[in-house]
């Protein structure tokens, strides 16, 4: 039978009882708690939180002191975390490109509709108010009829009906002025290239500067930067071995 310990260390590892920084002291470089990105540089994780670009918390070990030792070791670069760390990244950035080519597209779009004269939702839903429009004019005048006729009770129940139908009719109009609201407003949009955010044409300094100073443009942007580092130092580390080869 396992004993309450056993099934402790099964569930929490031998050094449950350990504090944080003893626990990382007995732990390697290469150990598989350790964060492998981080020894590579930074671990994306840490970029977007609370954004809308979160990838959530990574559960493994983030320390200065290990990043280090992988970099002293005579192993740096040479066990394949570098072309993991680089093609992670790589699919962070194909994301962040298919959302820019999508807002692209959702403003292109946006925009032939309005030049055409298309009928986009607003349009629709201006037909929806003429018709409940020209249902209430009807029931008003039997409403009317209703009553000179002594109708009383008929009458006050098609009432209720017309109200309901006016009701409806105010949703379709406060509805149709909002959407007319956005579609001014998407013209003066335009996508950012780095982070995919829709951006105002010709906002306040002070707000495209917190944009730019904003996590997710500042992650997007560290990520390219290091893409391009990496592959750099990629090459290099491929080039060196061919280099030695034709000195001997």
């Amino acid at each position: 039978m396992i004993s309450a310990a056993q099934l402790l260390d099964e569930l929490m590892g031998r050094d449950r009882n350990l504090a944080p920084d003893e626990k990382r002291s007995n732990v390697r470089w290469d150990h598989e708690s350790v964060c492998k990105y981080y020894l590579c540089g930074f671990c994306p994780a840490e970029l977007f939180t609370n954004t809308r670009s979160d990838l959530g918390p990574c559960e493994k070990i983030h320390d200065e002191n290990l990043r280090k030792q992988y970099e002293k070791s005579s192993r740096f670069m040479k066990v394949g975390y570098e072309r993991d760390f680089l093609r992670y990244l790589q699919s962070l950035l194909a994301e962040v490109e298919r959302r820019i080519r999508r807002g692209h597209a959702r403003l292109a779009l946006s925009q032939n509709q309005q030049s055409s004269g298309a009928a986009g939702p607003t349009g629709k839903n201006e037909e929806k108010i003429q018709v409940l429009t020209d249902k209430i004019d009807v029931l008003l005048q039997q409403i009317e009829e209703l009553g000179s006729e002594g109708k009383v009770e008929e009458a006050q129940g098609m009432m209720k009906l017309v109200e309901q139908l006016k009701e409806e009719r105010e949703l379709l109009r406060s509805t149709t002025s909002t959407i007319e609201s956005f579609a001014a407003q998407e013209k003066q949009m335009e996508v950012c290239e780095v982070c995919g955010a829709f951006l105002i044409v010709g906002d306040a300094q002070s707000r495209v500067d917190d944009h730019l100073m904003g996590k997710q443009h500042m992650g997007y942007a560290k990520i390219k930067a290091t893409v391009e580092e990496l592959k750099e130092k990629l090459r290099k580390r491929t080039e060196e071995p061919d280099r030695d080869e034709r000195l001997k």
